[in-house]
């Protein structure tokens, strides 16, 4: 045998070997899925609610779960079967299909964390239509719903000027967020801007302008935009990450006059 043949075969031999692993590494995560699932067929939420995680559940109530699996089309399937899963330390993102009664299939990622209490759903994605950044498989959400997320992002941020403490903008963060900054650094983040809180005020109340939207390569979204205001136009970025059944904040920059510098 050829010796670039050998080497060839090693290494599908050690592809073989390591998605071999991979699989029995995540074994429990599927059932995961597949008890999660049975308990909505079940009409269950409870114990459907139970299989999420902290940081799934602290963002998302029951009933608003229950809202977006029925908007989703996914309160009435049939089966749900599951495939390619990639494990990064101890977090897995299992992507499957589930089948509704009415004989549809709906491609479907879940992003799953490994606990003392065994895997636990941290976030549920359906596949949308809209653009993709290249080399990821998750969509930037339509425009519209930017335009949405950073109205919101800002309005948040000016009651939380105004309150003269960023806890309303912390607590509406992602669960990393919180982790990793306490309300007291945060506070501290932002103490020169708590002098603006009217003016933020204004600003929230204007329709922002959308320059840019993409997933980055940590897989965070980043919305760039700006308010054209006199006399200089405020330009702001914000970042989220996805989590539970949708993007929760992640970051808040903003600049007086000029682009934030990435």
């Amino acid at each position: 045998m050829n010796t670039w043949m050998k080497v060839v075969l090693g290494i599908v031999a050690g592809i073989s070997v390591l998605v071999g692993v991979i699989f029995w590494l995540t074994g429990d995560v599927t059932k995961a899925g597949d008890d999660f699932f049975a308990a909505v067929q079940n009409d269950d939420m409870d114990a459907a609610y139970t299989l999420l995680s902290d940081d799934f559940k602290a963002g998302t109530s029951k009933e608003e779960l229950q809202a977006y699996l029925a908007a989703n089309a996914l309160d009435k399937i049939k089966e749900a079967s599951w495939g390619g899963r990639m494990m990064t330390g101890g977090i897995t993102e299992l992507k499957g299909t589930i089948t509704t009664e009415g004989g549809s299939k709906i491609p479907l990622k879940l992003r799953l964390i490994d606990s003392d209490s065994g895997w636990q759903i941290n976030a549920i994605e359906k596949d949308t239509a809209g653009f993709k950044t290249a080399g990821s498989d998750r969509d930037v959400p339509p425009a519209d719903r930017q335009k949405q997320l950073f109205r919101e992002t800002m309005t948040v941020f000016a009651q939380s000027l105004s309150d003269g403490t960023m806890k309303k903008l912390r607590d509406n963060g992602a669960g990393a967020f919180q982790r990793q900054i306490s309300l007291e650094d945060l506070d501290k983040a932002y103490e020169g801007s708590f002098k603006f809180a009217d003016d933020f005020s204004s600003i929230a109340k204007m329709s922002p302008v959308i320059d840019s939207a993409d997933i980055g390569e940590d897989g965070a979204l980043n919305i760039r935009g700006h308010y054209p205001t006199k006399p200089r136009t405020v330009y702001v970025n914000q970042a989220y990450e996805y989590e539970g059944v949708g993007w929760k904040f992640l970051g808040f920059v903003y600049r007086v006059g000029s682009p934030v510098k990435n």
